[in-house]
């Protein structure tokens, strides 16, 4: 199932965060379709709209789209649709990526239904009510989903510029890349950013200080079980006309596959980045996290690590774990996402099942106020998510981190559960199983 959880830190209550208090829970948009992997995104001028999206899916027709759900008054409530409504709705692949440019322009990607694939884009302008007609940024590709990202500095010269990135499933397994300086009227000829020797998964975007483009991916290794082998990085200066590359800039060891001891739910270790734009005295630095194991200081269990960069990604740090239990007492981390906030502080959310019973996982917290040299853990609520079901209900944890006034929102999908009753929890968590009666739905949690 997918939760929605807003973490609110104001400037005072930094050094109290010890005192984390979570309101009560409630689905955004109760339905009948299955809602996972989710994501979203404020608008960058108004932090009272908030749009998320979701793949949902109903099995028993094999319907695939990407839902729409939006708030207008900071997550209090929610409105929308299981179906993003741009035409042609039966070509919808789900796969989602959103953004709001400068304009307020909701911006979606998505996959195709096509055995041919491709990926295409929608555009609303009322809120998510109506879409545009599809539009192809790349026909007849297979690819992975698309993250974007938009630039809404105003001091930029590329100022309301949308970009996309993908890896291209076929060889050598490229970073490609696309804008659109319209609102996503219309795209770019896609270019790939590099020409590896080794294959690519997991490419995600972010905008820098002084609109530098800044691109991360994992290189993997060719034989099942496809591990991530190191994270590839590029820096752009000119809006994506050229790519400074490092094809290795650091080495992992993730988990990709499945797991075993979560009921063979399907886990990998791609990278994850944010970086700081606090304007403090860290603003710039670049934070990558993935999941891994056996690479110290990793031990022989999943656990989330860090990497980060002062210089624009030229050089990057040692290797530091962000949980904080006992090194290889069989505890797994797993789906990080990473947030900076306002005040430099570095946020990251995990799965962790260190308090559960093999079927289920608990939800941490990680956080550093001295750029990643020390953290500290909080449990994000008093109760676990079941995690045991098939492969394809993957639990992903927190798929975006997004900041709104003081603090920051996540999302988590739970995956497959025996009970069927919905419930909620002080700490804010809504546990739902999939079932043939009872299925993953988005639920929005307020912490302070």
């Amino acid at each position: 199932m997918l939760m929605l959880i807003q973490l609110s830190i104001s400037g005072q209550d930094i050094e109290k965060i010890y005192d984390l208090k979570s309101g009560t829970n409630f689905r955004i948009y109760p339905g009948s379709i299955s809602q996972t992997e989710v994501f979203i995104v404020k608008h960058p001028f108004n932090d009272d709209i908030l749009f998320a999206s979701a793949n949902t899916w109903n099995t028993t027709i094999f319907f695939i789209s990407e839902g729409v759900y939006v708030s207008t008054n900071g997550g209090i409530n929610w409105q929308g649709s299981d179906t993003c409504k741009g035409e042609p709705i039966n070509f919808h692949g789900g796969d989602p990526g959103i953004i709001i440019d400068k304009n307020g322009r909701f911006i979606l990607t998505r996959l195709s239904a096509l055995i041919s694939g491709g990926l295409y884009s929608h555009y609303s302008d009322d809120l998510g009510q109506t879409w545009s007609f599809q539009k192809a940024i790349s026909a007849g590709e297979q690819l992975e989903r698309a993250t974007i990202d938009s630039d809404v500095n105003p001091s930029s010269s590329f100022y309301g510029r949308t970009y996309a990135v993908w890896v291209r499933w076929a060889n050598p397994f490229p970073i490609v890349c696309s804008y659109t300086d319209d609102g996503a009227v219309n795209w770019s000829q896609p270019m790939p950013i590099n020409n590896p020797s080794q294959r690519g998964a997991g490419g995600e975007i972010k905008i820098g200080p002084n609109n530098v483009l800044y691109v991360c991916w994992a290189g993997i290794i060719s034989t099942s079980p496809f591990t991530e082998d190191f994270v590839g990085f590029a820096s752009s200066t000119n809006g994506g006309a050229s790519w400074n590359i490092q094809e290795n800039a650091f080495d992992i060891n993730g988990i990709n596959g499945q797991m075993t001891s979560k009921g063979n739910i399907r886990v990998n270790g791609l990278p994850r980045m944010a970086i700081d734009l606090s304007g403090g005295p860290r603003h710039g630095w670049i934070y990558i996290i993935t999941t891994q194991r056996n690479l110290s200081p990793a031990g022989s269990d999943p656990d989330v690590i860090l990497n980060r960069s002062t210089d624009g990604g030229v050089t990057w740090s040692q290797r530091i774990r962000v949980n904080q239990d006992p090194l290889n007492n069989g505890a797994i981390q797993y789906f990080p996402a990473i947030h900076v906030d306002e005040y430099g502080g570095v946020n990251v959310i995990f799965y962790d099942d260190r308090n559960t019973t093999p079927d289920s996982t608990g939800v941490f917290l990680a956080r550093s106020d001295d750029g990643g040299n020390n953290w500290r853990e909080f449990a994000a609520g008093t109760v676990n998510l079941l995690s045991a079901g098939p492969p394809e209900t993957l639990g992903y944890c927190a798929r975006r981190l997004v900041p709104k006034a003081a603090g920051s929102f996540t999302a988590c999908v739970d995956s497959a559960g025996n009970d069927e009753q919905i419930n909620n929890f002080a700490a804010g968590f809504v546990h739902e199983a999939h079932t043939q009666s009872v299925v993953s739905e988005v639920a929005f949690v307020a912490y302070w």
